[in-house]
């Protein structure tokens, strides 16, 4: 969210703010990696009541967030229409039917991931006008995975994270 509101008042551009999102995403990254993950211990088998349960849920936030756009300034409900849609549903089922341990390694492994998506983006916007959306979805894809695989490796290597 610290991300995210600082984004909201940093003028759009193309390049600066793709790298400011992942200097970002990096910080917490690091941060993120000296806190301890949690296993999940037990299996808990999904009834369908759990899964009407999870639909409702997901679609009520959903629902609640897409809302948000005619109470709130343009810049804040980019922030809300992002956060919460994708991770909020998750955060809540995993808290409640296993624990709040579990949804703290979520939160702690979600920045290492999400800058590839960046990444994707960036490359998206760069190639699609000039090799297709099939290409250009192609590289976008091998780009971020890529990006992924580096960025491990250099954080290892210098022993950011374990």
């Amino acid at each position: 969210m610290i991300i995210a509101f600082i984004l909201a008042n940093i003028p759009p551009h193309v390049v600066l703010t793709p790298l400011i999102v992942i200097t970002l995403m990096l910080i917490a990254t690091i941060y993120f990696a000296k806190k301890e993950n949690f296993l999940i211990d037990k299996k808990i088998k999904t009834s369908i009541s759990d899964i009407f349960f999870r639909s409702l849920l997901t679609i009520s936030i959903f629902l609640i967030i897409s809302s948000l756009p005619k109470y709130v300034p343009s810049n804040i409900a980019g922030i809300f229409s992002s956060f919460p849609t994708i991770l909020l549903p998750l955060m809540l089922i995993i808290h409640f039917r296993h624990s709040r341990f579990q949804a703290r390694t979520i939160i702690k492994n979600t920045p290492y991931g999400l800058s590839s998506v960046v990444i994707y983006s960036l490359v998206v916007y760069f190639s699609y006008e000039r090799i297709g959306i099939v290409y250009g979805t192609m590289i976008a894809l091998f780009c971020s995975v890529l990006y992924v695989i580096i960025q491990g490796k250099a954080l290892r290597f210098f022993k950011l994270i374990k």
